[in-house]
């Protein structure tokens, strides 16, 4: 009874030791996806798989998407693990407008929220802007962010985009933050 009792606990201790070291593990598989979609090329038939039809020659797509993001925001040479939840609609075929709030893990945790409006001029490549707040704590600090990505249109409406980002924060530094968001269009 006792020695059940010991194993239990050791396992106990390597599970508490697993889920410390979760943070370090979540950054090399962002990193290795982020290469692995870099490196491998996507077919042209993927990209436009996620299309509804065509409409007089013009592509016609979903007008809702909503995503779950994945990436690094860089600050003072330190990278921080960033998590977040992007909708977007599409009112136009080239225009969309949407919001993203995102987490960042720091000493002292801080959520951002933006409202952003993006330009696609060429298939999936699209930049904007937009503006929000980022709250560190105990204030707030008005946030405009530039956003430059590259959205791949995956079969059954499923979308996967790079995005770089520059968030200038009130009284702060320049952040960039870098990621992959893994979405559903509908």
């Amino acid at each position: 009874m006792v020695s059940w009792g010991a194993e239990c606990l050791v396992d106990l201790n390597e599970a508490h030791s697993s889920l410390a070291n979760f943070g370090s593990s979540y950054l090399s598989v962002l990193r290795l996806i982020l290469s692995s979609l870099l490196i491998l090329p996507v077919s042209s038939t993927a990209s436009e798989s996620g299309h509804e039809e065509m409409h007089d020659g013009e592509e016609v797509h979903h007008k809702h998407t909503i995503g779950l993001f994945l990436g690094i925001t860089r600050e003072h040479s330190e990278n921080l693990e960033t998590i977040g939840l992007e909708y977007s609609y599409r009112f136009h075929p080239k225009w969309t407008v949407g919001g993203v709030i995102e987490r960042a893990d720091r000493e002292k945790d801080s959520t951002l929220g933006i409202v952003f409006v993006h330009f696609w001029p060429h298939k999936g490549l699209f930049f904007g802007g937009g503006i929000g707040q980022k709250d560190p704590g105990d204030k707030r600090e008005n946030t405009a962010r530039a956003t430059l990505g590259y959205e791949w249109e995956l079969p059954r409406a499923w979308v996967i985009n790079l995005q770089a980002n520059v968030d200038f924060i009130e009284n702060e530094d320049r952040e960039e933050v870098y990621g992959i968001a893994f979405g559903k269009s509908f």
